[in-house]
């Protein structure tokens, strides 16, 4: 009698360990386009060492009256950054210009701006606590 019991007081466990480290969704947000011209690359980032080089997540979408959104699922809780290009020629790359400057528009979440170099991770990142999360980016 004690063994079934105890399976099922197991089997309760670990259903909450599992609840609690459950896995949810990103919705991205952009907002205020100068044109609904090209694509939308969107890049998830999870540490400093692969911001803006190596992305988690990648996506690409459409841009419809200005605006466009991206929602990235099967995100564990933990710490995050995003950054946007406007592939305005759809060129599959962000044009650069002299001195590295970009041509075409770009954003990072948090609103994470530029200075003497790409935005930081540090002024970009945000976290997601185990619950579905939606952010707004607007260019």
């Amino acid at each position: 009698m004690k063994k079934p019991l105890l399976f099922i007081l197991v089997l309760m466990m670990l259903a909450l360990v599992a609840y609690g480290q459950s896995e949810n969704s990103l919705t991205v947000v952009m907002e205020n386009f100068k044109s609904d011209q090209g694509k939308v690359r969107i890049g998830l980032y999870a540490d400093s060492n692969s911001w803006l080089k190596k992305p988690l997540m990648g996506a690409v979408t459409e841009i419809n009256n200005k605006a466009a959104v991206c929602t990235f699922r099967n995100i564990p809780a933990g710490v995050y950054a995003v950054s946007i290009i406007h592939d305005e020629n759809s060129n599959e790359k962000l044009d650069i210009g002299y001195f590295g400057i970009p041509k075409e528009p770009y954003a990072s979440s948090m609103g994470a701006k530029a200075s003497f170099g790409p935005p930081k991770w540090e002024d970009a990142k945000f976290t997601m606590d185990g619950s579905d999360k939606e952010i707004v980016i607007k260019f």
